[in-house]
């Protein structure tokens, strides 16, 4: 027997149709210019409604953001724990992890990036990950500045490849891109390693 929703569920329910409303409104519309009339024509619900879960449009799109942005955050911690050697160069579970919300979200995060998104949660994004990285490889050896000049060079990359990914190609399995983001970002650090060459994954293979 199905259970009896609970008031939370209710209102989690509510909040994510008044999200998907904004987000699918947003692939043709500037964030400024969505009107609450239409979302909570989309979503189904009243406008008494909407006003009792969130502030404006404006805050839905925030919310959502926050929630992303906290979701990496807390994948970083956990892979901030792990010991940094070659294992990075396979598809690691942080990183693996960090791709599966990326498409779990995968509509939202395209509007986001689009011409009708938030110019201001890319930057955000890239910030946060810059200084995951930047933490992370604080004890490799050579030059802070230099660290920091590759990481703006590689995150560049990796946000591409990401949007390429979502927009394009969301039929190549998280694993796989996970796989060739740990490669791209940490093979250079271990370029010196004979060793690194019998690592047991090939990201241009059919692994």
């Amino acid at each position: 027997m199905k259970r009896p929703a609970s008031d939370h569920d209710q209102q989690s329910e509510t909040e994510r149709r008044i999200e998907d409303a904004v987000f699918s409104i947003m692939a043709t519309t500037d964030i400024p210019n969505i009107k609450v009339g239409d979302v909570v024509r989309k979503a189904g619900v009243s406008r008494s409604t909407f006003y009792r879960h969130f502030d404006s449009v404006e805050d839905v799109v925030k919310q959502f953001e926050a929630g992303l942005l906290d979701t990496m955050r807390t994948i970083n911690k956990t892979a901030l724990k792990a010991q940094f050697d070659k294992s990075e160069l396979g598809p690691t579970m942080a990183m693996v992890s960090r791709m599966e919300v990326l498409r779990n979200n995968r509509e939202k995060v395209i509007a986001l990036n689009s011409d009708h998104g938030d110019p201001v949660f890319q930057h955000r994004a890239t910030m946060l990950m810059h200084e995951y990285f930047r933490i992370r490889l604080k004890d490799v050896s050579g030059s802070e500045v230099d660290r920091d000049l590759y990481l703006s060079f590689v995150i560049a990359g990796h946000n591409n490849m990401i949007e390429y990914w979502l927009e394009k190609r969301p039929d190549i399995p998280p694993e796989k891109v996970a796989a060739m983001l740990n490669r791209l970002y940490y093979s250079p650090l271990f370029i010196n390693d004979e060793s690194v060459t019998e690592h047991p994954y090939d990201p241009f293979g059919e692994k």
